[in-house]
This record gives structure tokens, sequence and C-alpha cells, in this order.
């Protein structure tokens, strides 16, 4: 997702999720979406950045629920409150989001091929030596020790070996 799509995400789910509450009274309708802007834009800087649309809604749900169990009024939750359910939940998102199935749009081919490096199954030269090694090794699912039978198929074959 890139960062309009993410933000029209985190927009809709905030709106729905404010709805809920009261709208502080010292606030003119001005104020109000300054506030939502922020709060959209502190919300997103917290969710890692490779996160496809199913795993930002996990989050976000994941947060909204962090929300309802710590909000002590029925007043709007203070951005802190989301930055802190966002915290709270990304580290077990991304093991919880690996196993939710996903709609073909939604797949990571980064995730996919860390996967089948950490199975040990065949994958693209681009994802051993290429830009998508470190896009492999930033998932945490596989680490350089993984890669090095694939380092040395690749050497024995360039050397017709």
């Amino acid at each position: 997702m890139n960062y309009e799509e993410r933000k029209r995400v985190i927009s809709g789910w905030l709106f729905q999720t404010l709805k809920r509450y009261e709208a502080p009274a010292h606030m003119d309708d001005a104020a109000m979406r300054e506030e939502m802007v922020l709060m959209v834009e502190d919300i997103n800087s917290e969710i890692p950045s490779k996160t496809n649309e199913g795993g930002l809604r996990y989050i976000l749900e994941k947060a909204a629920e962090f929300v309802r169990k710590n909000q002590s009024s029925r007043r709007w939750p203070s951005i802190s409150i989301f930055v802190k359910g966002i915290k709270e939940n990304r580290g077990s998102m991304i093991e919880e989001h690996l196993s939710i199935s996903q709609q073909p749009k939604d797949f990571d081919a980064t995730y996919i091929m860390a996967k089948k490096i950490s199975r040990g199954e065949p994958v693209g030269e681009y994802y051993i030596t290429g830009n998508g090694r470190q896009l492999v090794l930033s998932t945490g699912l596989v680490n350089a020790s993984d890669l090095e039978p694939y380092e040395r198929y690749l050497r024995m074959n360039s050397h017709g070996v």
C-alpha cells in the first residue's frame, strides 16, 4: 500500500472509531478536522511500512480494542492512547497476520519468498543476491545463514562447476 492508501484506510477507521465518543467541547469543526489529520499521521507513523491492507486493518482493530479497554472517559481518546494501542500490538501483528489468509491482491511477494527460503524451496536469484535479498532479510523470517545454501549453489553454477 502506498502512503495515501494507508491514510485513507486509517482515516475511515478513525472516523468510525471516534463516532462512538463525545467530541471535545473546546474544539470547533476545523480544530476537530485538524486533530483527526494529526491522529492519522501519528497512527500511520507507528505501523510498519511494509504492512499490506489486511495487516493494516488487523492492527487497527487491535488498536481499537486497546482503546476501548483503556479509555476511561467517553470523550475522544488522545493521540497518545491510539499510538500506545498500535505499539502494544504491532509486534504480534506480524506473527498473527502471516497466518491470516488474504485475497490475492493482498499478497506480499517478499513474505512469500521469505517463507519459501525458510523452507528451503526454490526462489529467484533476485531474492538471494539482488535488491530482494535485503527485503527478505527485513521480514525477520530469514537471516543471512538461511541464504548461504542458495549462495553456494549460485557460486557453483556461475563457475561452471
